[in-house]
């Protein structure tokens, strides 16, 4: 069985659970803060990815992390996912999870590259271009990539819109090639 399928199948028990518990929103919450965190330390994905540390040792270090801000049922899930040793999908199923949870509250995920980090003010212009556009309700993902010297690409599902200044020089330069007016 792929990784996918089971991170899949994780995640939905765990938005079954939260479900049972009354505690989407605070599940929902838990697990952003904890993709955020695993992300953003490579050392903790090395640590859970270890086969050489004991599953109670990172049970421990779930507590320590976690304990004070996360809900019940996350905590248990992710004790769970360690004692089935399947720590190492937990970002598979943090996405999946993710995936499930913007499918039933009917929310598109967009993603944005800008050459520079947007403002506040820009965020949320964008965001409400986005939500006229497409008529949903949307969820950004904003992220600075230098390579496209300017202007922004923007993805939503599986159409791109390249409004960057790379991709326009391109145009130019295949106009000017093939002798079209510009």
């Amino acid at each position: 069985m792929s990784e996918i399928t089971i991170a899949r199948r994780y995640a939905q028990a765990l938005n079954e659970q939260a479900a049972q518990a009354d505690a989407m929103e605070q599940v929902d919450s838990d697990i952003a803060m904890i993709s955020d965190t695993m992300s953003a330390s490579r050392e903790l994905v090395n640590f859970f990815n270890s086969p050489i540390i004991s599953r109670e040792k990172k049970g421990e270090v779930i507590r320590a992390l976690f304990e004070e801000s996360a809900h019940k049922v996350t905590l248990q899930f992710l004790a769970m996912m360690v004692d089935k040793r399947r720590e190492n999908l937990f970002s598979n199923v943090a996405s999946a999870y993710q995936e499930l949870r913007d499918s039933q509250l009917g929310v598109t995920p967009v993603s944005a590259r800008t050459s520079h980090p947007l403002s506040e003010e820009d965020q949320t212009a964008l965001l409400s271009s986005l939500e006229k556009m497409t008529g949903k309700q949307i969820r950004l993902d904003s992220q600075v990539d230098s390579s496209i010297l300017g202007g922004i690409v923007i993805r939503v599902g599986d159409t791109v819109y390249d409004g960057s200044v790379v991709n326009q020089l391109a145009t130019l330069r295949e106009r000017l090639e093939s002798g079209s007016q510009a």
